[in-house]
């Protein structure tokens, strides 16, 4: 049995900010409000049929993540962007729940500052 993917890329991201915690620090922080309005506004779309939106704020969330180099809740961002792109909301549902709970795993393991230990 081969063990899950860690969340995030600790090494890659210490890389990025060239060691700089206190920006680390800054980042989740920002990372951490924005969770809530990505997730109504996700939800708010699919339920309203809004592909548009669905598509943007997607692509947003797609993008921060990226930055905190968590490749998995990255992927989970792609699926419902595309699905925005496409015009494709029957499965939009279900892959707004799966993204949502990526990044509040994210969000969870950002807020206790792994960088610091």
């Amino acid at each position: 049995m081969t063990e899950p993917a860690p969340i995030l890329d600790l090494p890659a991201l210490l890389e990025s900010v060239a060691g700089d915690r206190e920006l680390l620090d800054e980042l989740a922080g920002t990372f951490a409000q924005e969770v809530p309005g990505w997730i109504t506004a996700l939800r708010s779309a699919v339920s309203s049929g809004d592909s548009a939106t669905l598509f943007r704020v997607a692509h947003g969330v797609n993008g921060a993540v990226s930055y905190f180099k968590a490749a998995g809740v990255r992927q989970a961002a792609a699926e419902v962007e595309a699905m925005g792109r496409e015009a494709r909301l029957q499965d939009a549902p279900a892959a707004v729940d799966r993204l949502q709970e990526r990044l509040v795993e994210l969000n969870t393991l950002l807020g206790s500052a792994p960088w610091k230990h």
